[in-house]
């Protein structure tokens, strides 16, 4: 194998975060520090030293380089081409299986770039000693990930990429014939490819030369006519109410992701000619779909009426819904869409917040559907707070327009929509009315989304739900809100469960652990905070220090605030020393993490739970009740949550309750 061998002095950068990744790198002497850029700064994520690989990560999947190495005192490494690294590893089991081990001991936090701390150790190891379950570690400071089920997926939804370790071993393991034909990986986009389809009873194709006329002349926008209708590709997808059938528009959406991959796309228009002859219906399907949080996010029940023929005054609109349409895939294609759409909203306003009377009522509801997602889009675009209200504007319009019985789908996203808009206007200006509007708009969204059609929205507009509701307890201390909140959280951990949606489940969880010792507090119930403390050891089961280190120390600072309160209620002061390590682990995270406002939040909690230890009496506890299983079970019937709920609301909140880990969830 070519190799060069190149010295470094120390603070000398050997490559930067988003550099091409053409080499892999071997310390051969002294030690490499591995850096990321986020909002706090520059974080230290891993070292390497003598005998470590570096750098080969982004050479396996050709990918930009996801850190900044930096030489820590005079370094001498290996420099390895990536042509020669790919060509040893494919030819040569033994060098495989190296790089594997390699990875695998990374993985779990047994060797690598992961480095040494014997204070940090100390720390960790008796901390995590005196947790009510003790926190598994490995060989390093660091607790070893726990696998459940499978390896945790890189987003939130969805599903799961391959591992580097599987993209190694199925580079070794499998024969070069079922390889010689693997697509290309797309290149990164730079302008913004929609496909327009043909019309269904567009017998002239008048009406889409009309069309791709209006979209000519936008700056970064290239428009691609293909010769395909869709709905001759997917039964049932030209039947009047297709839109309503989820698996007729999952196969629609599919078959068009597989045209748009064919040509590096981001949007297909599809449509047709309405029954009566006098509209023409437009749908869009985007490459990739962001999740369901997102206000503004285009589905299959979004469709765009316009007049056949239609007149300079409808061009406007019709830019502005294609391009809201669009996910962006780059940031070059994100500061297109800033550039163009929201000059284009602008000039669209009227027309879409005053469709033509002359229109049915569910055609000029579909319209102000579509200009409210244009809204909400700019709103993210440019930060403008106005575009959101223009949002909740035209969404409620298009709610006054519809009925229950004929639209349970689009009012079921439409207030879905309302209520994500209104919660972030609510938190933006701590209005405590909006808050209320916004847990009406996700309960009515729940009437009319199906949990068995639609689980994952359904659990999100739960957890959604639970937090506003949690927020308004917060500002005006409702009691019935927070109950309201415990269910509709548990309710959303029934959709998301460990095993299918483990880092979603460890979010819910912890917010439901936050919910339940404020509420605990308040009714002075210890079973409630009892709980608590498990959903906070349930979520640490998912939430490592290696692999999430700020939400991993979030979860150690409610776990101390659910001890806390639990030794103020019980009288059992061990609970104390335990919230006290608890606070003290989540201290030393943010503090390495540089997470400034979060460590003097949470070292006040430290402060506050150490006075207590120091003027309480000293009581040891032993093997106590609930420290003895922390399985939660996915079933809400095992849990007796009416006997905890019938307690007495009426004792007001202790001054001495920390400040839990709350973050904000929207």
């Amino acid at each position: 194998m070519r190799t060069i061998t190149k010295p470094f002095r120390d603070g000398d950068t050997i490559y930067s975060e988003g550099d091409e990744s053409r080499w892999a790198f071997e310390v051969l002497e002294g030690v490499v520090e591995l850096t990321k850029d986020g909002p706090e700064g520059s974080t230290l994520v891993a070292r390497a030293k003598t005998g470590d690989l570096f750098g080969e990560t982004g050479v396996l999947d050709n990918s930009p380089r996801a850190a900044t190495a930096r030489a820590r005192g005079n370094v001498t490494v290996k420099a390895i081409p990536r042509d020669e690294f790919l060509r040893e590893v494919e030819a040569n089991p033994a060098v495989a299986l190296k790089v594997m081990t390699k990875l695998a001991k990374r993985l779990k936090g047994d060797g690598g770039i992961t480095g040494s701390d014997p204070v940090r150790e100390a720390a960790y190891r008796d901390a995590a000693a005196n947790l009510p379950v003790p926190v598994a570690t490995s060989d390093t400071f660091l607790p070893a990930p726990v696998r459940i089920g499978r390896p945790l997926p890189t987003n939130l939804i969805g599903e799961r990429k391959p591992t580097f370790f599987e993209k190694i071993f199925d580079a070794v393991a499998k024969p070069p014939a079922k390889r010689t034909g693997r697509k290309a990986k797309a290149p990164t986009p730079g302008d913004v490819h929609v496909l327009v389809g043909r019309m269904r009873d567009d017998m002239e194709d008048m009406q889409r030369k009309l069309l791709l006329d209006c979209l000519e002349g936008i700056p970064g926008l290239r428009i691609e006519a293909i010769d395909r209708e869709l709905q001759r590709f997917v039964p049932g997808l030209a039947d009047t109410n297709a839109a309503d059938n989820d698996d007729t528009m999952k196969r629609a959406t599919r078959e068009a992701r597989s045209w748009m991959q064919d040509k590096n796309a981001d949007l297909m228009v599809w449509g047709a000619i309405d029954p009566s002859g006098r509209n023409i219906e437009l749908h869009f399907i985007a490459t990739a779909s962001s999740p369901g949080e997102r206000p503004g996010r285009f589905t299959g029940v979004n469709k765009l009426f316009v007049p056949v023929d239609f007149y300079n005054d409808w061009i406007p609109l019709i830019r502005s819904v294609i391009l809201a349409a669009i996910d962006p895939r780059s940031f070059t294609q994100g500061r297109i869409l800033r550039s163009c759409l929201p000059s284009l909203a602008g000039n669209a306003r009227p027309m879409g917040l005053e469709p033509s009377a002359s229109m049915e009522l569910h055609e000029r509801a579909a319209i102000l559907f579509c200009y409210g997602n244009v809204a909400a889009v700019c709103a993210q675009l440019e930060g403008d707070r106005a575009w959101y209200h223009t949002a909740v504007e035209a969404w409620r319009a298009a709610t006054d327009l519809l009925t229950d019985g004929n639209s349970s789908s689009l009012l079921g996203q439409l207030y879905q929509q309302l209520g994500l808009a209104l919660q972030i206007i609510a938190e933006r200006t701590n209005d405590t009315d909006r808050l209320q509007d916004a847990a009406d708009a996700y309960r009515r969204a729940l009437i009319h989304i199906s949990r068995r059609k639609q689980p994952l929205d359904w659990g999100l507009m739960k957890y959604r739900l639970g937090c506003v509701l949690y927020k308004i307890d917060l500002a005006m201390g409702d009691d019935n809100a927070l109950r309201e909140a415990i269910h509709a959280c548990q309710a959303a951990r029934q959709v998301f469960n460990r095993y299918t949606h483990p880092i979603r489940w460890a979010e819910i969880s912890t917010t439901l652990a936050q919910i339940l010792q404020v509420y605990g507090d308040t009714i002075r119930s210890a079973p409630i905070l009892e709980y608590a403390v498990k959903c906070c050891v349930a979520s640490l089961q998912v939430r490592t220090p290696d692999t999430a280190p700020l939400q991993w120390a979030s979860i150690q600072n409610t776990l101390g605030s659910a001890l806390f309160l639990l030794a103020k209620h019980t009288g059992e002061w061990e609970y104390m020393r335990q919230a006290s390590e608890a606070f003290r682990m989540a201290l030393l995270v943010y503090r390495d993490h540089g997470a400034g406002k979060l460590a003097i939040v949470t070292e006040r909690n430290l402060t506050r739970a150490e006075k207590q230890i120091e003027t309480a009496s000293a009581k040891r506890m032993a093997d106590p009740i609930w420290a003895q299983s922390f399985n939660i079970t996915d079933n809400s019937d095992a849990f007796d949550w009416q006997g905890f709920l019938s307690g007495s609301s009426n004792v007001t909140e202790s001054d001495e309750r920390p400040m839990g880990g709350y973050s904000d969830v929207a």
